[in-house]
């Protein structure tokens, strides 16, 4: 499909031939991707963008070429999707908050390590207490 076709062109097309969406993908993909990695990390980024343009391809007949180009469409779509990780991100710390600290499991090296080490440190600890006054 060319860059000459407007986006009100590719949106008459694809909503009589959907497997023509893809060309929306093409135009806006990498803007869409940098747009959500400018505000969350590079990694989720991939994830929402795609699912931009997933949304995008099941609301297709919800755009409304009238109203402006298919980028501030996808844009408005995108923003959505980042606001709404940032609420679920919000809601798994907050929850993880409320759980407080892990305890600590302490296992068998670690008492025998704490064990020998009081040992080691009992004459020394002695020596202390019997040079203090009143000892």
């Amino acid at each position: 499909m060319s860059e000459q076709v407007t986006d009100a062109e590719l949106a008459a097309r694809y909503r009589r031939d959907p497997d023509l969406f893809t060309a929306v993908h093409d135009r806006y993909y990498r803007d869409i991707y940098l747009y959500v990695a400018g505000r969350l990390d590079t990694q989720i980024a991939e994830d929402l963008a795609a699912e931009t343009f997933l949304l995008a391809f099941d609301r297709r007949d919800r755009y409304e070429p009238e109203r402006g180009d298919l980028r501030p469409w996808l844009f408005g779509i995108a923003t959505n999707l980042i606001a709404r990780h940032r609420r679920k991100e919000t809601r798994h710390y907050k929850a993880l908050a409320k759980l407080g600290p892990e305890p600590v499991v302490e296992g068998h090296e670690d008492r025998v390590v704490t064990s020998v080490a009081a040992e080691r440190m009992q004459p020394h600890l002695a020596k202390a207490l019997a040079i203090l006054p009143g000892g």
